[in-house]
Parts: structure tokens; C-alpha cells; sequence
């Protein structure tokens, strides 16, 4: 896991990401990860790297230092001609870091990552049920739970969004669908025969979705472009390779203009930073999204009918159901208006010195946090800040770095 972020006004760019890498399930933390880069050494571009610190088995940091020499003296009018100039330079390297050799293993990986969530699926509702009645199921209600978790599963695949930069789904069924048939026959011999074409139908389809359960490499890019006078970001998740396309989603792009002055970015592990700045976090709105509908639908299961005119009590529920929306948005613009806006307002006018002690602030926090609270994320952010700035006319500088490696 990582903590970096990119904090952005009119005159400059300041980036900060921590050190930490964790091995094999929070079995081993390193705090000596690079996750900051400059991308040249002739444009104001830079890099940070969060979540997977390898892409198909290739560390980033090569991937990164080769673009580098790749790009050499090359300049382009806007920051997106830089990642279009990082998607070509993967597909032209292909042979260089052996992603044709890795591929088998990367789409086992994706797949495996999908079917493991049924399997968990199964499992979980067959406990449910064993609770519920207090004894041992029938072979009958089995099948009946089989049935229910795969259909649950072919259903999601077709709700996932459609990645609209890779179309994969045709070659993964005929590259991949033996591979897939035989995995599901020696570990789900619980799904109906009838079923399994349609499971690994949708499991070749899921190549062709946003689906980065399997992993992914968190990466923004930061900079100018020749014809940029105010600063850019392009925020992305990738994860690999696949029959010479690249699978990747842009996840968002932040671009400062005359009324547009500031922005504050937070990336990987954002709920710290996001309750300082904004006073409440992501990860807690989509929990009272969730959370309050169910209490109130949990509520109205302990009201008596008869309080209701006939037949109105589920239209009353559904009604102040619906209420929970308005409620949760107002509790949004109430953390805009009083936490954010005025944030954003200072970062503003911030002197660069400023800009970057606040962006190195972000990641101490969040430090601090991982270090103290005994929750999963324990010592997943730590080590040494790297710090640094982007300005137009100086390009990318260092403010501090762990490596003397550039």
C-alpha cells in the first residue's frame, strides 16, 4: 500500500509519497520503496507510483527510468501526450520486459481473482444459512445456493462498466477458455453443469470491464506540457498487458485554469488526508449511503401495519428511504462549504515552499495514522517522505529524496 499526493495551484506543482511497500499480505513492510520519479529531464513532468510497485511482475521503477530514456529530449504540447507517449512505449517494449512471457500468468491471476469471490460467496451464504436454521443443509438447498452465488457472480460482470480501452473478451475465449473450464471443473465441482458455460462466458467477459480486484498499479502523472500554462494531472490505474493491448483506466484528470486555482489530490490511501481537508472521507459516505437506508428499512420491519392506512406502509418506508440521498448530500456540501473550499482557497495563493511542506504534512498524517491505529492498514504507509516541485519555467526539482538515483 501508499500514501503520495499532488497539490496543485497556478504557479506550481507539489508531489510527496511515502516509502512503504508490503510483502505478501502485511507479512513484511519495507520502508525503502521509490514511488516518486521525474519522467525527463528536459519537460516539467513527474510521476508518482501507488498500490503495486511491479506491473506484470516488472518493477515501475525500471519501467520508468527506461521511459525516461525513452522520451529524452522530446517535448509534447499537452500533459496527456505523455501518457499516449508511455501506452506506445509498453506496446513497443513488449520483448524488453517479457510482458508476452508473463501474460498467461497475468490473465490466471484475473480470473482466479473473480472466481475466488464466488467461491468466498458460496461459503459465506451456506454459514448464513447453517445460523438460520441451526443445522446441517439438504443437498437440495446446496444446489440452491450453488445456483443462486454463480448467477450472483454472471450478474456483476454484466453491471462492471465496460473498459472502453481494451477489447478482450474474443481472445481470452479462445486463447484462455480451456484454461478457465479446467480451473472452475477442479475447484467449483459444486456449479451446475448447466451454469458453467455461462460462468466462464462471463469470466472472458470481465477482461473486456473495469475490474482491478487482482491488483493494479496506481499512477499519476504530473506536469506542463509545452502549450500548458497552468499545471495538469492525469491520474490512471494499470495492470498489465494482454494480446498487445493495454489494460488500463483513466481514473480522473485535473487541469488549473484561470478560475480552476487549486487543487489537492490525494492517492492510495485517501481517507486520512480526505478528513483533514474535507472533513470527512469517501470510505464513510459510501457507509452511510449504504448504512442509512438499511436502518430505516430495518425500523419500519418493527412498526406495526396498523399504525399505516391500509397498504401504506411500504410507501412511507420508500419514501423516507429516498430522503437518505438529499440527507447524504447535504452532509457533502456542508464538509465543502466548511472544510474544503476554504482549504482549497489557501492552496491558492500558497508560496511554493508552502505548497510542498503541505503536501509532505498530507503523508506525515497519514503516517502517523497507520502507525497508531491498529486497524488492517498498520504500517502500510511509513519511511521517508519523497518531496517535489514542478514549476514551469524550472521544471522538475527535488526537495528531498531517499535515493540519489534519478
Amino acid at each position: 500500500m501508499s500514501a503520495g499526493v499532488c497539490i496543485m495551484n497556478k504557479n506550481a506543482i507539489a508531489l510527496a509519497a511515502d516509502s512503504a511497500v508490503t510483502i505478501g499480505n502485511h507479512k513484511t513492510i519495507f520502508n525503502s520503496a521509490n514511488k516518486l520519479f521525474a519522467l525527463s529531464d528536459k519537460a516539467p513532468i513527474g510521476a508518482i507510483i501507488y498500490s503495486n510497485v511491479e506491473m506484470q511482475y516488472i518493477p515501475m521503477e525500471i519501467i520508468l527510468k527506461q521511459f525516461k530514456l525513452y522520451l529524452g529530449d522530446i517535448v509534447f504540447p499537452e500533459l496527456k501526450d505523455y501518457f499516449n507517449s508511455f501506452i506506445k512505449f509498453l506496446l513497443e517494449k513488449e520483448n524488453l520486459f517479457h510482458f508476452n512471457n508473463t501474460e498467461s500468468a497475468f490473465v490466471k491471476g484475473i480470473y482466479i481473482s473473480l472466481l475466488n469471490g464466488l467461491k468466498n460467496d458460496y461459503e459465506s451464504e451456506i454459514r448464513s444459512k447453517i445460523e438460520e436454521k441451526g443445522k446441517n443443509l439438504t443437498q437440495k438447498e446446496l444446489i440452491a445456493i450453488a445456483r443462486k452465488v454463480t448467477k450472483q457472480t454472471i450478474d456483476y460482470v454484466e453491471m462492471l462498466p465496460n473498459n472502453k480501452n481494451v477489447s478482450l473478451s474474443s481472445y481470452i475465449s479462445k486463447t484462455y477458455s480451456t484454461d478457465i473450464a479446467d480451473y472452475i471443473s477442479a475447484n467449483f465441482t459444486w456449479i451446475a453443469d448447466d451454469m458453467r458455460t455461462d460462468l466462464i462466458n462471463s469470466v472472458c467477459k470481465v477482461f473486456d470491464k473495469v475490474f482491478y480486484r487482482a491488483g493494479f498499479v496506481g499512477l499519476a502523472f504530473a506536469g506542463y506540457g509545452e502549450d500548458d500554462i497552468f499545471p495538469k494531472m492525469l491520474h490512471i490505474n494499470i495492470s498489465g498487458i494482454i494480446n498487445h493491448q493495454v489494460v488500463y483506466t483513466i481514473i480522473e484528470e485535473v487541469c488549473l485554469s484561470e478560475i480552476n486555482t487549486a487543487a489537492i489530490t490525494p492517492l492510495a490511501q485517501k481517507d486520512v488526508m480526505q478528513t483533514f481537508l474535507y472533513g470527512i472521507n469517501d470510505e464513510l459516505i459510501n457507509a452511510l449511503k449504504m448504512d442509512i437506508p438499511q436502518q430505516i428499512t430495518t425500523a419500519f420491519t418493527g412498526i406495526d401495519s396498523s399504525f399505516f392506512a391500509d397498504n401504506k406502509k411500504n410507501e412511507v418506508e420508500n419514501t423516507i428511504v429516498a430522503a437518505a440521498g438529499p440527507i447524504i448530500q447535504n452532509i457533502i456540501y456542508t464538509a465543502q462549504r466548511n472544510y474544503m473550499i476554504p482549504m482549497i482557497n489557501s492552496v491558492a495563493i500558497l508560496p511554493v515552499e508552502e505548497l510542498s511542506l503541505l503536501a509532505e504534512s498530507m503523508i506525515h498524517i497519514t503516517s502517523i495514522r497507520r502507525k497508531v491505529a491498529l486497524d488492517d492498514n498498520v504500517g502500510t504507509v511509513g519511511g521517508p517522505i519523497d518531496i517535489a516541485i514542478i514549476t514551469k519555467a524550472d521544471g522538475f526539482q527535488w526537495l528531498r529524496q531517499k535515493s540519489i538515483s534519478k
